[in-house]
């Protein structure tokens, strides 16, 4: 067993971890078995360091099991940090990323290469709080006071509260589930939230309440297109955005953990002055079938969804032939759009519509077999958040759906999909936490 920690303080620190960790898995004759939460503190500083240093630091630990010897793993470990644009012999500073060997079973190596277990690690809590979540049975092997004792006993204090050392604490946000993408309506008329979030001082608040809770997306709509919707002009749709972008995109550039900014729209004025605001992605509910909103897309190098539908508002009578294929007709919908389309495939996120323009048997039908659409080499997004599909399991109205949603996206969870468009983020991010906690030292969990 060999525990591995990984740290980050520059740039978009989540962003460097994930990409750690696609770099790790990649490694010869390792295998990633368990990834712990994500733990912010403050920098451990040299004496004498400059201010600019004083960056804080996501922290997090991998368990492992490997067939390499030390040396080997450390000469991998280092060519990840360098394939994330760390320089070589930086030990101190600022740094995209920093991959360190913390534990390797009970071996004791300290030599001019290697120091195993990792020092102090008694008084780090940034690097044993990992530790302990992924092997709380690791015993520590060096002399003195901790000698002999799991790692679990030698944790103090809270995860949780930041009272620890260095102000360490635990996070919401994972670096080895799904994305989680919370939903912002500014609608009047959203089928479960209209309303709630239309000025933009509730808007705001609610947005940070969102990345509190684990969004590493927020997706923002101000035109509802559900069933029984009414569509409003790009110029209405502007007038309820332009006044909470204005303030909402410098307001996040504040915070720590700071989300990419999603418009839901289908309107290609709408999305080129959001962009031109600094906003993330585009999510076109319309599926990119407006040439307007094509050109715009091929223009800038944005993230951009698109989704499957046959009418936006959606219609109920409008659905997919009940005698077809549901999942042949999506399919090769989203084929031959792609077809048409002169932006690259990494850029796109495919998402497939879930009620719009399917009954609730269609939908669940795509979601059973929702794999087969990473055959199109895009990312997928699903966004099954209190939709009517869910009434097959429950009486509930929309707002009190969150349960239900929540045991599917586990499920997409499971099936390694990149995104989830969802209401309730802190529901899901709890849940993940103990889903992922859940695994046994003796198996494997890839995703």
């Amino acid at each position: 067993m060999v525990i591995l920690g990984l740290g980050s303080n520059v740039g978009d620190r989540l962003a460097y971890l994930r990409r750690a960790l696609h770099f790790i898995r990649l490694i010869p004759q390792l295998r990633v078995k368990q990834v712990s939460p994500v733990y912010l503190s403050d920098a451990l500083l040299p004496k004498n360091a400059p201010n600019s240093w004083d960056m804080p630091y996501l922290n997090l630990a991998i368990r492992c099991e490997t067939s390499l010897t030390p040396y080997d793993l450390l000469s991998h470990t280092k060519q990840v940090e360098i394939n994330l644009g760390r320089k070589p012999g930086q030990n101190w500073g600022p740094r995209v990323i920093d991959v360190d060997i913390l534990a390797w079973d009970d071996l004791v190596q300290y030599d001019e290469a290697l120091h195993i277990p990792h020092e102090c690690l008694h008084e780090r809590p940034f690097a044993l709080w990992p530790l302990a979540d992924v092997a709380p049975h690791w015993i520590y092997p060096l002399p003195g006071p901790y000698q002999g004792k799991t790692a679990i006993e030698m944790v103090a204090g809270s995860r949780f509260s930041g009272d620890a050392p260095f102000h360490t604490r635990q996070i919401q946000q994972r670096i080895d589930t799904s994305q989680l993408v919370g939903i912002l309506n500014i609608t009047p008329n959203s089928f479960s939230d209209g309303g709630k979030f239309s000025s933009v001082h509730h808007a705001l608040i609610q947005a940070k309440e969102l990345i509190n809770a684990g969004a590493d997306i927020i997706d923002i709509g101000a035109e509802a297109t559900g069933p029984d919707a009414i569509s409003i002009t790009a110029e209405q749709e502007w007038l309820r955005l332009e006044p909470l972008l204005t303030t909402l995109i410098p307001e996040l550039s504040k915070q720590f953990i700071q989300p990419k900014i999603s418009i839901d729209t289908r309107h290609a004025g709408t999305a080129q002055k959001a962009l031109q605001l600094g906003v993330d992605w585009i999510n076109d509910v319309s599926g990119l079938t407006n040439k307007a909103m094509q050109n715009l897309m091929s223009e800038y190098d944005c993230d951009v969804v698109m989704m499957h539908h046959l009418t936006i508002p959606a219609q109920r009578e409008h659905t997919l032939p009940l005698n077809q294929d549901p999942l042949k007709l999506v399919y090769e919908w989203a084929e031959r759009q792609l077809d048409q389309l002169s932006i690259p495939r990494e850029r796109i996120i495919f998402d497939v519509g879930l009620s719009f323009g399917k009954t609730a048997t269609q939908s669940l039908e795509l979601l059973k077999n929702i794999t087969l659409f990473k055959n199109l080499g895009m990312r997928l997004l699903i966004g099954h958040s209190r939709k009517s599909l869910l009434r097959s399991y429950t009486l509930n109205p929309p707002d009190e759906r969150d349960l239900e949603t929540t045991v599917l996206s586990l499920y997409l969870n499971q099936l390694s999909v990149d995104y989830l468009r969802i209401h309730d983020v802190d529901m899901h991010a709890r849940a993940f936490k103990v889903a992922a906690s859940l695994v046994p030292l003796s198996e494997t969990t890839q995703k």
